[in-house]
């Protein structure tokens, strides 16, 4: 026969184990006041508590890497999770002493063998009496809006430059930007004003750049006699 006075299962209960944070720690300003990061890292640190083991719970870097936890942070919100007495150091470990161990300060410490502190040393409920304010946040990054360049390439400007005229290159100034030209430049900052160029006639008689007089040809004409 059923027992009557067994508490009847809620609809809504969960089977297996689960994580308690109880509501009276979550509404104070000890946790409040935590930030984000502290918060994730406290949730992290009672995945570890069974019921039986408050006092011997750890933040291995193995351990917090297999729950996805890498950031170098977890230093910084250790530090402040104590500050604000959600959690308190039991064991300082060392090379041959195993890492450090802590308590949350909600629950009672059942077995303190192999801990630094004793029944005396521990506070528990000291999240109760926590008065620091909130954690100031660290504060938005200023966006500031870039005023995108002026595109001068397709206006019209007048540059002035300085320039020495040769009779048949013009050499250009370092550093000047020629907006608008007709001529054509070279790698070296050389315009060539001879944008294309005629071979020269040749006029029979003159004399070359040899210095010898090229003989005139002779034109043959009616009779025999040449002009």
């Amino acid at each position: 026969m059923a027992n009557p006075n067994k508490p009847k299962k809620l609809p809504e209960t969960f089977e297996g184990g689960y994580s308690a944070l109880p509501h009276s720690v979550q509404d104070n300003l000890s946790f409040t006041g935590a930030t984000d990061k502290a918060k994730s890292l406290l949730f992290a640190l009672i995945r570890q508590v069974n019921g039986k083991n408050n006092g011997h719970i750890h933040l291995a870097p193995q351990w917090l890497k297999k729950h996805g936890y890498t950031s170098s942070s977890i230093y910084v919100s250790r530090a402040e999770l104590i500050d604000r007495a959600l959690i308190t150091q039991t064991r300082w470990g060392g090379l041959n002493n195993g890492p450090n161990l802590y308590a949350v300060t909600w629950l009672a410490i059942s077995n303190f063998v192999g801990l630094d502190i004793d029944e005396d040393d521990f506070q528990r409920g000291a999240w109760a009496r926590c008065k620091l304010p909130p954690t100031p946040r660290r504060a938005k990054p200023i966006n500031k809006k870039l005023e995108k360049p002026h595109d001068d390439r397709n206006s019209v400007t007048t540059a002035i430059v300085s320039v020495s005229i040769s009779p048949s290159t013009i050499t250009v100034a370092e550093n000047v930007l020629l907006l608008a030209s007709s001529t054509t430049t070279t790698v070296n900052n050389v315009v060539n004003t001879n944008t294309y160029s005629k071979k020269p006639k040749r006029v029979v008689g003159v004399i070359g750049k040899s210095g010898i007089k090229k003989p005139i040809a002779q034109t043959p004409i009616a009779g025999g006699v040449a002009v």
